[in-house]
């Protein structure tokens, strides 16, 4: 098992679907934001976090307000939840906690 593989499941044990944290706005694109997980970057590859205004069926919305100049900034705390995993690209959807 590679060490992605090796943090990608020791992610998913410690930040189980349902899991709520407090964790820190890395990056803003215009699809949503990302959160840092508190996981090592591995040759370059970072285990992240994603809070998208992308709405999935069977999730909740991400908490997200449509205006986006009230979306968090980069460096900001924000309580997320886990609501599930993106296996092919190793990210985990989160969702703002109100």
């Amino acid at each position: 098992m590679s060490d992605i593989a090796k943090q990608w499941e020791k992610l998913k044990q410690n930040l189980p679907i349902g899991h709520k944290f407090y964790g820190e706005i890395i990056s803003v694109k215009p699809f949503g934001v990302f959160v840092y997980l508190g996981y090592q970057v591995i040759d370059g590859y970072k285990l992240s976090g994603i809070i998208d205004i992308g709405t999935k069926p069977d999730c909740d919305s991400s908490g997200l307000p449509t205006d986006t100049s009230l979306w968090p900034q980069v460096s900001q705390q924000v309580h997320c939840k886990v609501i599930a995993y993106r296996e092919y690209n190793k990210e985990v959807d989160l969702r703002l906690v109100q």
